[in-house]
This record gives C-alpha cells, sequence and structure tokens, in this order.
C-alpha cells in the first residue's frame, strides 16, 4: 500500500481537458508494459518496432545495443502510436495483469490532465458525469436494437460512433452520421425513401392530451440541428463551434431516439399497456 493510501491522502491533479496527445507518464507505463515479466531489451526495441510500425534495425542484436534504441524509438512515436500500443498490450493480457496496467494508464492519464481513460483494455474519452448517471454506452443500446429491417442503419450508427470516439475525434462527421441514421429510421418505419424525421414524430402519441407536443417538437429540432451545424449535413461554410461533449450529447440523444421510435414500432413498449396501441 502506497503512503497516500496509508494516510488517507490525495494528490491534487490537473483538469483533465488535453486530448490528442500523451505524456511522459503514460510513456512510462508502455515501456513498463513492453520490458515487463524480465524481457530483456532486445524484446521491448522489437516489439516497439512492432508499434510503431518500422523494421527492427538488423545491427541491433544484443541487449546492450536495444536499450538505447528501444528508448530514443519510445520517444520517436506518435500519441497516436503510444495509445494503440497500450491497448495492444492491454489485449494479450488478462485478470489481475490487466487490471494493473489499467491503473497504471488510468494514474498516469489523471496526473498529465488528459482527458482519456482505459476501460476494459480500449481508451474512451473521460467522462464522470456519464459514469456517476450511467450514460456512458446509452448509444450502444440503438446499435443493439438496429436489426431485421433496420439492418442497414446499423453502418452509418457505427460510423458515427466510431468518428466520436476516435483519436482525434471527427465531431462534425459524427453528427452527420447520427443524424442521417436517425433518418433512416423514420423511412424504414414510414416505408417510404422520401418519409423524414418530421413525418415520424407527427404520427407519436396520437392520442396524447398535449403535454407530448414538446416532446415531438424536441425530436425534429435535433434534426434542424445538423441541419445548421457548419460541415454536418452542408457545406462548411464556417468554423463550427462544437465542443466533444456537445457532440456526445447529440449522438446520444440520437441514438436514444432510434432505441425508442424502434421499441415503439415493434409494439415492445406497451406490452404491459393494455388497451394502448403505439404501431405507426
Amino acid at each position: 500500500m502506497s503512503f497516500a493510501d496509508r494516510f488517507g491522502y490525495t494528490r491534487p491533479e490537473p483538469q483533465r481537458t488535453q486530448v490528442e496527445r500523451d505524456s511522459d507518464a503514460v510513456r512510462l507505463v508502455l515501456w513498463n508494459a513492453v520490458s515487463r515479466d524480465g524481457k530483456s531489451p532486445l524484446a521491448a526495441y522489437r516489439k516497439l518496432c512492432e508499434y510503431s510500425q518500422q523494421l527492427p534495425d538488423a545491427s541491433i542484436w544484443s541487449d546492450s545495443y536495444a536499450d538505447e534504441s528501444a528508448r530514443l524509438l519510445l520517444d520517436q512515436m506518435t500519441w497516436l502510436d503510444v495509445y494503440e500500443a497500450l491497448e495492444a498490450e492491454a489485449s494479450t493480457m488478462k485478470g489481475p495483469s490487466r487490471a494493473e496496467l489499467q491503473k497504471s494508464v488510468n494514474r498516469a492519464l489523471s496526473r498529465s490532465g488528459i482527458a482519456y481513460e482505459m476501460r476494459g483494455g480500449r481508451f474512451e474519452f473521460y467522462e464522470p458525469v456519464a459514469n456517476e448517471f450511467e450514460t456512458r454506452h446509452d448509444e450502444d443500446e440503438a446499435v443493439a436494437s438496429l436489426t431485421d429491417e433496420f439492418e442497414p442503419v446499423r453502418k452509418q450508427y457505427l460510423s458515427a460512433l466510431r468518428n466520436l470516439r476516435s483519436m482525434p475525434a471527427n465531431l462534425e462527421s459524427a453528427v452527420a452520421d447520427a443524424l442521417n441514421a436517425l433518418e433512416a429510421v423514420a423511412k424504414i418505419i414510414e416505408g417510404k425513401a422520401h418519409a423524414t424525421l418530421g413525418d415520424v414524430a407527427r404520427n407519436l402519441f396520437p392520442d396524447s392530451p398535449g403535454y407530448h407536443v414538446p416532446l415531438r417538437l424536441a425530436i425534429e429540432k435535433l434534426y434542424a440541428y445538423s441541419n445548421q451545424l457548419p460541415g454536418a449535413r452542408h457545406g462548411r461554410y464556417a468554423e463550427p463551434d462544437v465542443a466533444h461533449a456537445e457532440t456526445v450529447m447529440v449522438v446520444r440523444t440520437a441514438g436514444a431516439i432510434i432505441t425508442f421510435l424502434i421499441t415503439l414500432h415493434r409494439g415492445e413498449a406497451v406490452a404491459e399497456n393494455a388497451g394502448a396501441d403505439f404501431e405507426f
């Protein structure tokens, strides 16, 4: 147990705002990973060559030569190579070893003020609020719902998630793909190639006393947002002022609506609601 753990101290840490970068602390974790379990410097050098897609130097054949070359190679790796190498290392580990690597990675990221974290052996954006409210992977429910006649939409929504979760993220494309996927769901539900999200929204809650009207409008307005965001669904006539957190919200909201519309379409939401008919 560490000194801080024994005495209950916590170390002040910087705000987690940095993206598209790594740090010496993160690289140290990678160095420890490639040289773990008594691996020789030569083995570490060859592993780093693999991760940075470089041919090993044939003249480096002993540990004495490899140690300096391996450290130099680690220093020259791009931040993307570093994160992908750490994911690759995590994929080879199981149980306590993988948990220890992940703990070391996340400690290094936290101390460096970097807004990524490793979860399940893969890097994701650091989202403490999403963890608290258990909304981190609400968008994955949309993917799970895109089956049967909605199978063609899966590829487009998965593209939105890839654009959102990639490093660096492609925020405009994430918004465009998410809303295009939502529009595609509307077309399938309506059975019309030219149907819009508004067509489906207007048919929601046909017998509602009125308090569902704002909800219908909110669903329609999300599509209007994507139309007005420069570079999303139309020409990039201006530099879009869109933050990652905003894009996460839009993609997740689109996913939640996709799940909601498909659930209503299949009648699954009214299994215990006798007398109600939500088919549209």
